[in-house]
């Protein structure tokens, strides 16, 4: 497979932090959702969506809010020709998320926040994909013992029913559908040394038919199944301490070792990336950077980073990037 990053550009900047996001079309328009806060932690986040006809100019169309909630990792779809937007409340500083949903007939306006039934409340509906006329979803929970990650399946979008349990410990887990209908999931595990582990499920989707895991320590995963292997974007970052944070775009094909493509224009608070195909062999990609702000911390602050390894990433603004890519 031959993949090249044809362009890599800023498209959203408003001197806040912009961060986690994903992206999705609907009548021949590009739309993208991320949290917009004060920094990466703090409790003010509300959703920002933005779209643009021709990848230039972008248009804010809406900012969705809910009162005395934090509201972060937003992800969008369309989904019977219209497009629903997930994403979950955080109501203090513990694990503790609630998962809501809004759609749109136009891509103009979205309809109030509905709560999600069938996921418990600590749960967070962290990915989803389309197959057919039904939606997946990837949810994973945090509790004192660890993490655990379920796939879900809705034909509406407000009522999940849960499929199956991942096989092993696991929290960001990103999926996506090929056209056969086979399930392909990134689980990030910072519990192992920040290895993932690469997962795919076939129908009906009871049993998991391949389980590996990655030799690349990662954060933020994103995965797109493409012909004879997977595309992979994700935060990296160099040691013995936490720096150089980056997102960087990989290739595994089947059967062969995993390969860095390229490292996008990125550092500091960065990564969360979003993907869509747009027609033959070429793939939008969003995700987010505090580069321009900070990209990581000077040498005096080693001993800082062995106690904090987020502080860095956590304390700056953060702008939305959109990457065009190509392969064949």
């Amino acid at each position: 497979m031959d993949l090249r990053v044809i362009r890599a550009k800023k498209i959203f900047s408003n001197e806040k932090h912009n961060a986690f996001t994903s992206i999705a079309r609907l009548n021949n328009k590009i739309y993208i959702v991320f949290r917009t806060a004060e920094n990466h932690m703090s409790m003010d986040g509300t959703i920002t969506v933005i779209s643009s006809g021709d990848l230039n100019e972008w248009k804010v169309i809406a900012q969705i809010k809910k009162t005395s909630l934090d509201l972060r990792d937003a992800k969008i779809i369309q989904f019977k020709n219209k497009l629903f937007l997930f994403f979950a409340g955080r109501y203090d500083h513990s694990a503790k998320r609630h998962n809501f949903m809004c759609c749109s007939d136009d891509g103009k306006t979205f309809s109030s926040p509905i709560d999600l039934e069938g996921i418990s409340d600590g749960y967070w509906l962290w990915s989803i994909s389309a197959y057919n006329n039904t939606l997946f979803g990837a949810a994973y929970y945090r509790n004192e013992k660890g993490f655990q990650v379920s796939l879900y399946q809705s034909a509406n979008g407000i009522n999940w029913e849960k499929m199956i349990d991942f096989p092993f410990p696991g929290g960001e887990t990103f999926i996506d559908i090929d056209s056969q209908g086979t399930i392909w999931a990134l689980s990030r595990d910072d519990n192992y040394g920040y290895l993932p582990m690469l997962y795919s499920i076939n129908a009906p989707y009871n049993k998991f038919d391949k389980i590996q895991r990655l030799p690349i320590r990662l954060q933020g995963p994103m995965i797109k199944r493409l012909p004879n292997g997977c595309l992979i974007a994700c935060r990296c970052w160099d040691y013995p301490v936490r720096h150089n944070t980056r997102t960087d775009i990989f290739w595994l094909e089947d059967g062969k070792e995993i390969e860095l493509l390229r490292t996008l224009p990125s550092g500091g608070d960065t990564s969360y990336a979003g993907v869509i195909e747009m027609g033959k062999n070429r793939i939008l990609m969003s995700y987010y950077s505090s580069h321009e702000y900070k990209m990581a911390e000077p040498h005096e602050n080693d001993l800082l980073l062995t106690k904090d390894t987020a502080y860095a990433e956590h304390t700056t603004n953060a702008d939305i990037f959109l990457a065009e890519i190509s392969y064949k």
